[in-house]
């Protein structure tokens, strides 16, 4: 079979598989753009690796304003209290520490028992600008007779975490 003909002057459409090719090409640069911007993927780590004036990683008990560090956030625990049967709302203030466009995820936020059972946030995301300060409500849903003795934060999903005990 001959090759199909075309008037002169005229370009040849392109063939489907590199159209395919450019398209994936460009949703993954997209992806990938908003994904550091927005701070869920950090390639070179934290702009300020040392921890502010005002900030520890000390843990402190309910009520008190020493702030904690993780990675990029510091966070101060401000009040736990009842929001509705079998759950548990906490409010936090978290500061991003860097000049970075990043996020706080509550769902990798955690209570933990004293016999080490654990129970993950509701699922929310709050950006922080470079700098920014903000005051974040992460919601718990209970299991029958979960008692909490800590409160583990999180800077990012992976990160290590920091312990806050709750009694």
């Amino acid at each position: 079979m001959a090759p199909p003909s075309y008037e002169p002057g005229h370009r040849s459409p392109v063939p489907r598989g590199r159209v395919l090719v450019i398209g994936i090409v460009l949703l993954t640069l997209i992806f990938v753009l908003w994904a550091v911007t927005t701070g869920a993927i950090r390639f070179l780590g934290s702009d300020d690796d040392e921890p502010g004036p005002n900030s520890t990683t000390a843990q402190p008990s309910v009520g008190s304003t020493t702030a904690v560090t993780d990675g990029d956030l510091e966070m101060k625990l401000r009040s736990i209290r009842p929001a509705g049967p079998g759950k548990l709302a906490v409010t936090l203030v978290v500061r991003n520490r860097t000049s970075a466009y990043v996020s706080f995820f509550s769902e990798s936020q955690k209570l933990v028992s004293a016999d080490e059972h654990g129970v993950n946030g509701a699922v929310g995301l709050t950006p922080l600008e470079p700098q920014e300060t903000a005051t974040v409500t992460v919601v718990f849903t209970l299991p029958d007779g979960f008692v909490a003795d800590e409160l583990e934060l999180h800077a990012a999903p992976a990160s290590p975490g920091v312990r806050v005990p709750l009694s």
